[in-house]
């Protein structure tokens, strides 16, 4: 989307134009600020938090157009570090935009980039010729990704003490257990600074070890604090397309070990490539988009959603986003495939009704005991679902103002408009999530395996037993324990284990629904022993909420109190972005009591907005607590 020079309102100032579609640039702050705290923060809160987001929309281009992103996941990355001090009562503050070669790619008019949402102005030819670039120009982006650190974006979640590996350790010289590192859902992945965030290296998970190869992975990982283990899964497509899990371990430094931390390792999982409920038919694997996932003390289970990549994800080189690549396949059922962690094998496939989630929560496994004295192994794992994909057009409104204040008529002309999957569409409705916990009855156990799967052997030591072994349909059930919550985060002590309390975001009664177009957010607490599925600001409702006027809060990050014996005694960090009725913006950080939600204190940063998708809170000793 281009504004031209002539119709820039701010050209004598040598800005870019107003954003079209409501989204401002967000100013970076490179040197470290202190800034005032209005109430308190606790002594024991001491360490640092990062952020990660969007922070520019709108780029001045050399002949005086300006460029707009219309999407919110595509705004270039921008990162956020706050060092917070109880002991002193103090806030430090700086920030980054970290996709400067992007921008500049953007500038050169690249024919190679892909967004998330779709550019409304690009016509079929247009679409042609960027499928030719991605094709004959691949090696080329590649090198050029190995050069520069900012040449592509990542902004999605933020990962302290990555396992970076040897290899990049000694070319970057960061200390094994000290890394920040950026991710997305395809295979790219930014380190930064711990400390300026200036980006250090744009690399792949092959660089950590070449064992690990595929387009796409999850945002979000897993962590096992018993086994130090870091977990995610990378996605193969193409006409063999399969999702492949792994462990990288020992992950995060344990500072109470005495002697040097020793180089990760790599374990990878045999490759999930089809429907184990559908042997007859052998159905094969349709990749689905994929941003988290769940994991237990012995399993790891990946939701395989209706939400497909068209032509095998093809059609994202064609149309050059992912908007456009999804299609959403209510016929179809949505997969709960499950790993098991100690023999590597592919053990199960559940079906469950057609659904979709963004965000996983916790999850756990146990024996339960069965009518008669028998037992079963059970999994019981917590996903923020919703009944369709209409949520994914809500997206395209996350980060704009939070009055929802845009004047469609003055800023977007008719060539802005994207037509969204969701308009016109019987029955079509944006709802909030719900928080579902899916049940996953008689599990195979791993004892009752003798043949783990390694990558050297491919079916576990034999051909056709064991393409045949855990061939059966299995259904997962449910039951609704909470609505309207999104962004899940909780305790991570209680991480693998059952726990009681959810924190995460909701939608402000004091704005427009998510249905009318507007994402502005509260923050609640769950309180998922006593569920209510009635509305959460229902008197009878066991949810409690922090939720103010002209107020938008991002995903909170719940920091545990270390001499806490309550699952809930800590406090909920997020940031805000603020507006009153007269215009004015703020961007501050906000502290709540995590028993209460009550505010305990704030610490406002400058007088604009920024959008942060997801945050990880590391202790004084920089150590994850809270990470994502």
């Amino acid at each position: 989307m281009r504004t031209p020079a002539e119709l820039n309102p701010n050209k004598n100032r040598g800005e870019p134009a107003p954003s079209p579609v409501g989204f401002d640039n967000a100013p970076a702050c490179e040197e470290s600020i202190t800034v005032k705290i209005q109430g308190g923060i606790p002594s024991w809160v001491n360490g640092v938090l990062y952020r990660s987001g969007s922070g520019r929309y709108n780029i001045l281009m050399d002949n005086g157009d300006t460029h707009h992103i219309g999407h919110p996941f595509d705004g270039l990355a921008m990162l956020h570090r706050f060092e917070v001090s109880g002991k002193t009562q103090t806030v430090k503050y700086n920030s980054r935009h970290t996709s400067h070669g992007l921008e500049q790619r953007i500038r050169d008019g690249d024919k190679t980039l892909l967004t998330f949402g779709p550019d409304p102005c690009k016509t079929i030819f247009g679409r042609m010729q960027t499928f030719y670039h991605h094709i004959t120009e691949f090696n080329h982006t590649m090198a050029k990704q190995e050069e520069d650190p900012e040449y592509d974006m990542v902004n999605v979640t933020i990962t302290p003490n990555f396992p970076i590996g040897k290899r990049l350790e000694q070319e970057t010289g960061v200390k094994r257990g000290e890394a920040v590192v950026v991710k997305r859902d395809a295979d790219t992945l930014q380190l930064v600074d711990k400390k300026t965030l200036k980006p250090l290296k744009m690399f792949t998970y092959s660089h950590v070890d070449k064992k690990l190869w595929g387009m796409l992975c999850s945002s979000h990982h897993q962590y096992d604090a018993e086994t130090n283990e870091y977990v995610n899964f990378m996605v193969r497509l193409g006409p063999f397309p399969s999702f492949q899990t792994f462990a990288i371990g020992p992950y995060a430094p344990q500072p109470d070990v005495k002697g040097d931390m020793p180089p990760p390792e790599t374990t990878v999982h045999e490759p999930i490539w089809r429907h184990l409920g559908s042997w007859n038919t052998m159905e094969t694997l349709k990749p689905a988009y994929i941003h988290s996932f769940n994991m237990t003390k012995n399993y790891i289970i990946v939701p395989n959603f209706p939400y497909y990549y068209a032509f095998g994800g093809v059609a994202a080189i064609y149309y050059s986003n992912a908007y456009q690549t999804f299609h959403w396949d209510g016929s179809r059922r949505t997969l709960f495939h499950v790993i098991d962690r100690h023999t590597k094998r592919h053990v199960a496939t559940y079906e469950a009704e057609p659904c979709f989630g963004f965000h996983s929560a916790n999850a756990w496994d146990e024996e339960v005991t069965l009518p008669g004295g028998g037992t079963e192994r059970v999994i019981y794992l917590d996903y923020c679902m919703y009944e369709n994909t209409d949520i994914v057009d809500a997206s395209f409104e996350l980060g704009k103002a939070p009055s929802g204040k845009v004047d469609l008529d003055r800023v977007q002309p008719a060539r802005f408009v994207v037509k969204k999957k969701a308009q016109g569409k019987p029955g079509s409705k944006i709802a909030p999530s719900q928080v579902r916990r899916y049940r996953l009855g008689q599990v195979p156990r791993s004892s009752d395996n003798e043949y783990p799967w390694s990558p050297s052997n491919l079916t576990g030591g034999y051909l056709f037993s064991g393409m045949r072994e855990y061939n059966k349909r299995r259904v997962a059930s449910y039951s609704v324990l909470a609505q309207d919550v999104e962004l899940p985060r909780f305790n991570q002590q209680y991480n693998l284990k059952k726990y009681r309390y959810l924190y995460g975001v909701c939608e402000s009664r004091f704005a427009p629904s998510y249905a009318s177009g507007a994402v502005v957010n509260g923050l609640i607490k769950v309180d998922l022993d006593q569920p209510y599925l009635g509305s959460n600001t229902d008197q009878a409702s066991t949810s409690k909420i922090w939720d103010m006027p002209g107020c938008s809060c991002s995903e909170p990050i719940f920091v545990p109190n270390p001499d806490g014996t309550d699952e809930d005694d800590g406090v909920v960090l997020s940031v805000v972005n603020a507006e009153t009725d007269q215009g004015i913006q703020t961007f501050f950080l906000l502290i709540l009591d995590a028993q209460s939600m009550k505010e305990i204190g704030r610490s406002t940063l400058g007088s604009f907005n920024a959008l942060t998708l997801h945050g990880s809170f590391v202790d004084s000793r920089g150590v994850g607590i809270a990470i994502n």
